[in-house]
């Protein structure tokens, strides 16, 4: 496995982590579905109408979604050089359709029906940001890109990154081909506090629980590893990355089809600013062109306090869709910002807290 994928891998599995903080359970096993889930060579599959979809990182919202079916969302991550293009626009879509055209019979008295069980959305990260066909596709598309390129994001990639090289070097150093990635995931999901499946039964009892990694192999959910990894360096590496990965990212939700990545530059401030005032914050949303703020937009407090800032930034096509004013069309944007980004939700010390945003309209 190139280093290039291996950083992809590791960075989704960060990325987990956020949608488990963020009312999300990780499906990691076909047991917690087996009538839309099913075990491969390489990991988790989740059945299409046409095909069967690798499911790297995969969420169900376990909150009801009213009027609506369960939501699950696919994450995928690129943490290359270049940026995500169309192609990897194309392959989100097309894997989110396929999935969501798939039905279930259920039986309505002696006439069986077909039946949606789920709906599946699809978010698209990247390390580099995307290229300007691949944001006029998923815009269209409704595939939601988070664009991590932005200097507010550094700590966190850097994060993957140094994990990444580790786990290249130690599979280079024990001569390990080819990469165990179902093991390492696993591995990560355990030390991360991610895995939510039941141990399946006669799983080694005597394996030492203080360090949970060691049953990554047990529970891997991949069938086709002849090699691993040894566990001790394994568990001190995702030992690690736990470390280095903690409180530095959350996610947004607004009222729209694309999710924000948002880096708070001190996470103790949000908690206590909205343990002062509420859940429900007003909040500002201003161009970060101070020389204090690195980012390219920051959420902050509408009294006027500054008393916490939380950096993002959008893909380009997105930004000016949504947070510019300019052109001819500046009165109709600024009424799909208050629509839009009116309120973003965000999890926080397992509570939910809703940013109220209204855009300042000129006169």
């Amino acid at each position: 496995m190139s280093l290039e994928s291996l950083r992809g891998y590791v960075l989704e599995e960060v990325l987990a982590r956020l949608l488990y903080a963020n009312g999300y359970r990780l499906l990691v096993s076909e047991q917690q579905d087996p009538e839309a889930l099913r075990r491969g060579a390489h990991g988790l599959l989740v059945r299409g109408r046409g095909a069967d979809h690798q499911a790297d990182v995969l969420g169900e919202l376990t909150l009801p979604v009213p009027f609506s079916l369960p939501l699950r969302i696919f994450v995928e991550a690129k943490y290359r050089e270049g940026k995500a293009n169309l192609r990897d626009v194309r392959n989100a879509h097309g894997v989110v359709h396929d999935v969501n055209e798939q039905y279930a019979t259920a039986a309505v008295g002696a006439r069986p029906i077909p039946m949606r069980r789920y709906h599946y959305r699809y978010t698209l990260f990247s390390a580099s940001g995307f290229s300007r066909p691949a944001q006029q596709y998923a815009l269209a598309q409704q595939i939601s890109l988070v664009d991590l390129s932005s200097p507010a994001f550094t700590a966190f990639l850097d994060a993957a990154n140094r994990t990444a090289h580790r786990l290249h070097e130690l599979a280079q150093e024990v001569r390990v081909a080819p990469f165990p990635s179902g093991q390492v995931r696993t591995a990560l999901r355990l030390a991360l506090g991610t895995w939510t499946a039941d141990e399946p039964e006669g799983l080694d009892s005597a394996i030492d629980l203080r360090t949970p990694v060691r049953r990554a192999s047990e529970l891997n959910a991949a069938q086709r590893e002849p090699q691993q990894l040894p566990a001790e360096p394994l568990a001190r590496i995702a030992a690690n990355l736990v470390e280095r990965a903690s409180g530095t990212l959350l996610l947004g939700f607004p009222a729209a089809p694309f999710v924000l990545a948002l880096s708070p530059d001190d996470p103790a401030a949000l908690s206590a600013y909205v343990a002062r005032h509420g859940p429900d914050v007003r909040v500002n949303i201003e161009f970060a062109t101070r020389r204090e703020v690195t980012g390219d937009w920051v959420i902050v407090p509408a009294d006027g306090s500054r008393a916490f800032q939380l950096r993002f930034a959008l893909p380009a096509l997105l930004e000016d869709w949504l947070l510019r004013d300019d052109g001819a069309a500046a009165l109709r944007a600024r009424d799909v910002k208050a629509d839009l980004l009116s309120s973003i939700a965000v999890f926080q010390d397992g509570r939910l807290v809703r940013l109220l945003f209204q855009p300042q309209r000129r006169g």
